[in-house]
């Protein structure tokens, strides 16, 4: 039996049957291969000397060029004007990192060494290249004073300056271990409501029970009580506007511990009663 054989059949091993022994199959065409042009071939070479001859200079002037970029700080920039904080001291702690070179300078120690003074509350620091560096500090606020060694800022936070001689006409804060806040706080609404009565608030004190008392800016005193001290606050200011303004020197002390009434003190040590309505 004779087998066919189809010309179009492919062979196991991928060619073509049927091809005329002697034949030679058309070539595939094959990429042709892009001659470099001689310009970029010099070009290479000329970037690759150039950048040797830039290596050689900069080994050979690396000393002078490293005092050129990385020369020590020439010039400190103060951002605001200092009011507390005793500029002497910033500058020795200044004087005593400025001894480096410009990249080496140590900023974080710096400002660490600058806030350890009770006065500042916060540095910031940047450098400006070639030579100078910008500090800028922020000082504490001292609203009142806490206890008999502690300054009060606005956030009720505390902190100990060294001295406290020139913060005597600060008011003065009392209260138990780490109330100070709440002492804060309850100060600035006192204060805001006796403001447009013209009485203004020289102490203020929350004792271990709770109960605050506050001294005025005329020596009287003025005890609130523990419960609704906003509310009798209120009434006392009322009855102070409407009566009692007139009479303030001679009053010793107000009490406001009732339900319906104040008590007052005179500096005659006469007792009188006034029931506010």
């Amino acid at each position: 039996m004779k087998t066919t054989v189809n010309s179009n059949s492919f062979s196991a091993r991928g060619g073509m049957r049927g091809i005329p022994r002697g034949a030679v199959p058309l070539s595939r065409n094959e990429p042709q291969k892009v001659q470099q042009k001689p310009g970029k071939s010099h070009m290479g070479i000329l970037l690759g000397l150039l950048a040797l001859s830039v290596l050689l200079l900069f080994s050979q002037y690396a000393t002078e060029l490293r005092g050129i970029v990385n020369r020590p700080v020439q010039t400190v920039l103060m951002a605001n004007p200092l009011q507390k904080v005793d500029e002497q001291n910033v500058r020795a702690v200044l004087a005593s990192h400025l001894d480096v070179g410009f990249f080496a300078l140590d900023v974080q120690a710096i400002k660490a060494a600058l806030e350890a003074d009770p006065w500042i509350e916060r540095v910031t620091i940047s450098r400006i290249w070639p030579d100078t560096l910008s500090v800028a500090i922020t000082e504490e606020m001292a609203i009142a004073r806490w206890g008999d060694s502690a300054l009060l800022n606005q956030f009720g936070a505390t902190f100990e300056p060294y001295s406290m001689a020139d913060d005597q006409a600060l008011p003065l804060l009392r209260g138990p271990q780490e109330q100070q806040r709440r002492v804060m706080e309850q100060y600035k609404t006192f204060s805001q409501m006796l403001f447009s009565s013209g009485l203004r608030i020289r102490e203020l004190s929350l004792n271990d029970r709770g109960s605050w008392s506050l001294r005025l800016h005329n020596d009287a005193e003025v005890m609130i009580g523990r419960n609704e001290v906003v509310e009798r606050m209120q009434r006392f200011v009322k009855l102070y506007d409407r009566h009692l303004y007139s009479q303030l020197d001679q009053i010793e002390a107000f009490d406001l511990r009732y339900n319906n009434g104040i008590s007052i003190r005179k500096k005659s040590d006469m007792a009188v009663g006034i029931v506010s309505k």
